[in-house]
């Protein structure tokens, strides 16, 4: 049976628009060949970076993709973003789980980890589950860094403090000697004037 060019022109058409709707929903982190899979919802003040790209970990495993971000409808918490996020894998774990952002690299991009707990009631697909935020080295550093940037500017300038107190001090110092050198120089002058005065006497 001989293929038509219209048959064939039909399957490669229906075949790049599979691959596409593919693609599309593989970037959203749907794999729609994995069939129906489990989302969860996360909510986060700032998600610093966090994209659709992002990957979701679970003890260090990629189990999912960010599905969709955006901001809560909710009156009382306008401005909060509310997180989806898919998890492929057959992991059950309960509602008392921590998903947290964290820094995937140093070059500041961000992920979602899942910390599991298995104690209570089990979480299903829809549920809102606890967000923190976890410091990246650099926090770290900035915290531990602003202590001791704010101890070493009150040294400074406790020593500037020193050293324009021993200037005075020192500047009266050399003032009373200044002083003391002209007094003794204008009495040597006046001794000598006298003994010149005396020998044009004698003279």
């Amino acid at each position: 049976m001989k293929l038509t060019r219209e048959f064939k022109t039909g399957v490669i058409s229906v075949v790049i628009i599979v691959l596409f709707i593919w693609g599309f929903n593989y970037l959203k982190g749907l794999n729609i060949l994995n069939g129906p899979l489990t989302t969860y919802f996360v909510e986060f003040n700032n998600v610093q970076g966090l994209n659709t790209a992002s990957e979701v970990t679970i003890n260090g495993v990629k189990v999912g993709k960010i599905v969709n971000i955006k901001f809560s409808s909710e009156e009382a918490k306008r401005g909060s973003l509310i997180v989806e996020f898919s998890v492929e894998r057959e992991i059950n774990f309960s509602k008392n789980s921590v998903v947290k952002l964290y820094s995937a690299s140093l070059m500041g991009g961000k992920s979602l980890a899942v910390e599991p707990s298995f104690e209570g009631e089990p979480a299903q697909s829809g549920d809102l589950l606890k967000g923190e935020v976890e410091s990246d080295i650099f926090d770290s550093f900035s915290e531990n860094i602003n202590p001791l940037q704010t101890k070493f500017e009150n040294v400074i300038i406790s020593t500037d403090s020193l050293l324009t107190g021993f200037n005075q001090i020192f500047d009266e110092q050399r003032r009373s000697e200044l002083q003391a050198s002209i007094s003794n120089f204008n009495k040597t002058l006046i001794s000598l004037n006298e003994a010149t005065n005396s020998i044009n006497n004698m003279i």
